[in-house]
């Protein structure tokens, strides 16, 4: 029998039986859509994670003084600043591991704020610093100038806003904002700031890191100033739990962050029972996310691949509730001379254009899946032709997989007994 003429037949088959047809897909359709959209959003949200750590530089490294047991400090895992760094000890860091360390970020009392002016105001991220935030972060200075180390010095009362704020404040007047005053309130304090420099400000949000840089965009202010005016849980701008700091190499990221967690530690911490020091480079950061998100698209792969293989079972029992229907069919054809391949081949042709279809409609509803989810997430994302040609391909396996027993199954049939079937 022609190829064509068994696809036709295949296909009427399927549109004799619609409503039949489509609970049989349903399985391939749920698989392939969850697969395609959970593929999507997994690509979404590579590259917002990329994007969002690209903002703070894969040469970054946070050193954080931890508990060495979270049983400790009265069973919560804290620490006090008397466990703290001192700025003795990190310009040691910063000077004999001069090889490693090309630059210390302090960093201050810090979180969200309110700045207000002439009955505007808008909502940001106060990040007291140290002039090197300006590497770290990548600011992108659009007028004016970013902190220095005479206002670190002398706690001048400065900040640097973005654009976002710039437009919600000063209507986009640059001349008008540069050396005015504003109000930035933390936590029911009033602090009064001269916007000395303005920066681009760029949205990148990001579920599984929280909001890096999201919908509130960054004011910043010496930390030595907020320590003066913002009250907090210790008031000495020379004691850090944490700080950032700029690695030379960072090839060698993860090796460099170990090492200098590890002189730290036995020059600092040998004695202190409390506390120890982490060092986290941005580039381990970036590999515990993919591990987590890699770790959930396997997940759902896994759940996946058992609503497919349920699907491709619900296929192979339809063809053989089809053969049984169609016994007497089966028993004509052969009696005009169709061979056990031509009967064979046509239930094989419907089994694999009925997982196809399914295929077809789970790419369409994981695409839209896909989209919303990415959406959600903030960077628009569409599947990839590979995805979809596995799909597909793979849609066309479990038609040929599933479909061969019915089809063996109808090519054997004896054509004198099928012709006697009632």
């Amino acid at each position: 029998m022609d190829i064509l003429e068994t696809i036709k037949l295949s296909i009427e088959g399927i549109r004799t039986n619609k409503m039949r047809s489509f609970l049989t897909m349903l399985g391939i359709i749920i698989g392939i859509s969850s697969v395609i959209g959970i593929t999507t959003i997994g690509s979404a949200m590579t590259k917002s994670v990329n994007k969002a750590f690209d903002t703070i530089g894969n040469s970054s490294a946070y050193i954080m003084v931890e508990a060495k047991n979270p049983e400790d400090q009265d069973g919560q895992g804290l620490v006090y600043p008397d466990d703290f760094m001192t700025k003795d000890m990190l310009e040691d860091v910063q000077k004999s591991q001069g090889d490693l360390v090309d630059e210390v970020v302090y960093q201050g009392p810090e979180g969200p704020g309110v700045v207000r002016q002439d009955k505007k105001q808008i909502n940001v991220n106060i990040q007291s610093t140290s002039p090197g935030a300006a590497k770290t972060d990548k600011v992108k200075l659009l007028a004016g100038r970013f902190l220095n180390n005479q206002d670190i010095k002398k706690s001048k009362n400065v900040a640097v806003i973005s654009d976002k704020v710039l437009d919600k404040i000063y209507k986009g007047d640059v001349n008008k904002a540069l050396g005015s005053e504003v109000k930035v309130y933390k936590d029911g304090e009033l602090v009064v700031l001269t916007v000395v420099g303005i920066y681009h400000y760029e949205k990148v949000n990001v579920a599984l890191l929280g909001d890096v840089k999201g919908e509130t965009s960054t004011l910043y202010m010496p930390y030595t100033t907020a320590f003066k005016e913002i009250p907090s849980d210790y008031d000495d701008e020379d004691v850090f739990q944490y700080v950032l700091i700029s690695l030379k190499n960072p090839g060698q990221a993860e090796e460099d962050s170990q090492t200098l967690a590890d002189y730290i530690n036995k020059k600092y911490f040998a004695d202190n029972s409390r506390a120890q020091v982490q060092v986290s480079s941005v580039v381990s950061e970036m590999k515990q996310v993919g591990s987590t998100m890699a770790g959930i698209q396997t997940a759902v792969a896994a759940i996946a691949g058992i609503a497919l293989i349920v699907g491709g079972i619900g296929v192979m029992n339809i063809l053989l509730v089809s053969v049984t229907e169609r016994t007497r069919e089966i028993g004509i054809r052969k009696a005009l001379g169709a061979t056990k391949n031509d009967i064979r081949k046509q239930f094989i042709i419907e089994s694999v254009i009925l997982c196809i279809i399914g295929g077809i409609f789970g790419i369409l509803l994981g695409t839209l899946l896909g989209l919303v989810g990415s959406g959600l997430i903030g960077t628009r994302s569409l599947p990839s032709i590979f995805s979809i040609l596995v799909a597909v391909g793979f849609s066309m396996a479990i038609g040929v997989f599933f479909g061969y027993y019915p089809a063996n199954k109808a090519a054997k049939l004896d054509p004198i007994e099928a012709l006697r079937y009632e």
